[in-house]
């Protein structure tokens, strides 16, 4: 069942995670606090044009628009970085380095450097540690 690449750095636990979320249409909110950016799961790529990057499917939202530079990242059962004032996901994360954030608790640095314009457009767990190191 996990034989795709994506699934090719995940624990068995981990895998079966994404899969559920996949599966109840998860949502979550980057930061208790703030409701403008919410996580969803990417279940396409971003290849369809439109006015401000491409579309890509995605759980909870169903249609959701990639900028440009993030979505040449954006692949199926990737984490896309959605801001809702907008309905633009700005960011693409892997698996790893979303439960990085969550688990550590750094939703609120990520919003505020969303917030600041200063967010790379992929994320994975070697660059949210680099984050982490610049942001203390």
């Amino acid at each position: 069942m996990f034989k795709d690449s994506v699934f090719k750095g995940l624990t068995k636990r981990e895998a079966e995670d994404l899969v559920n979320a996949v599966k109840h249409d998860k949502y979550w909110r980057l930061s208790p606090g703030n409701r403008e950016f919410i996580c969803v799961v990417a279940l396409s790529r971003a290849r369809v044009k439109s006015r401000r990057g491409r579309y890509a499917r995605a759980t909870h939202l169903g249609r959701v628009e990639v900028s440009m530079d993030a979505a040449n990242f954006c692949r199926k059962w990737r984490i896309l970085l959605v801001d809702t004032r907008r309905m633009l996901a700005v960011s693409v994360l892997t698996w790893r380095a979303f439960n990085m954030i969550v688990s550590k608790g750094l939703g609120s640095e990520i919003c505020a450097m969303l917030l600041a314009g200063r967010i790379p457009c992929y994320l994975n767990t070697s660059a949210v540690l680099d984050l982490r190191k610049t942001s203390w």
